[in-house]
């Protein structure tokens, strides 16, 4: 998922990421598990940000924006 997000500037959805060849439903289900379970972990070390409108929308992700530092300013 992270080298597929060098690609994509956008928001896009997590069902954009899904394996190709995933043709029984159980095989969909499983490949979407993993894939949120990767996009969680990306998320958390702020690779990527997350994004869902509400409760069963879809999922969407883009590369994380650089974080520019901040620093303590002198009082």
């Amino acid at each position: 998922i992270g080298d597929m997000l060098g690609h994509v500037l956008d928001w896009t959805t997590l069902r954009n990421f899904l394996p190709e060849g995933m043709d029984t439903p159980l095989q969909r289900r499983a490949a979407l598990a993993a894939t949120f379970a990767a996009t969680l972990e990306l998320a958390r070390n702020g690779n990527i940000e997350l994004r869902q409108e509400g409760v069963f929308a879809p999922i969407y992700l883009r590369r994380a924006m650089p974080r520019v530092p901040v620093e303590p300013t002198e009082l």
